[in-house]
């Protein structure tokens, strides 16, 4: 499994699950803040981890979208929360905010996973 390098994991609990990435240079886009990539895949990695590490289960992204508020800051601690929407035995549905260390919202995305039959 590919592993955000730099990512993580700052709470967990059986409600919201969060990993946290500090964007470097390497990250930045031509406007000089974070590229939106970087952003979507905090988000990504964030719920696969979680299905992953705290389900124990395998699956893969079947739908995923973004909504950006705010760019994020190069050196600027970004944090995705995941909260759980649904779970079922074939889908999982999750919603992650990702906000900076000061607690604002940078962008909220919401997930779709299709588990793998066990």
């Amino acid at each position: 499994m590919f592993k955000f390098v730099g990512a993580d994991i700052v709470r967990e609990d059986c409600e919201k699950f969060a990993i946290s990435y500090i964007p470097t240079e390497e990250n930045k886009n031509s406007n000089g803040f974070v590229q939106g990539g970087i952003s979507y895949l905090l988000c990504d990695e964030a719920v696969g981890r979680y299905v992953v590490d705290e389900l124990g289960r395998a699956g893969a992204v079947s739908e995923g979208s973004i909504h950006y508020y705010r760019p994020a800051v190069i050196g600027e601690k970004m944090i995705a929360t995941l909260n759980v929407r649904k779970m079922g035995k074939r889908l999982g549905v999750f919603f992650v905010e990702l906000t900076n260390e000061k607690g604002v919202l940078l962008a909220d995305s919401m997930f779709t996973v299709a588990f793998a039959e066990s």
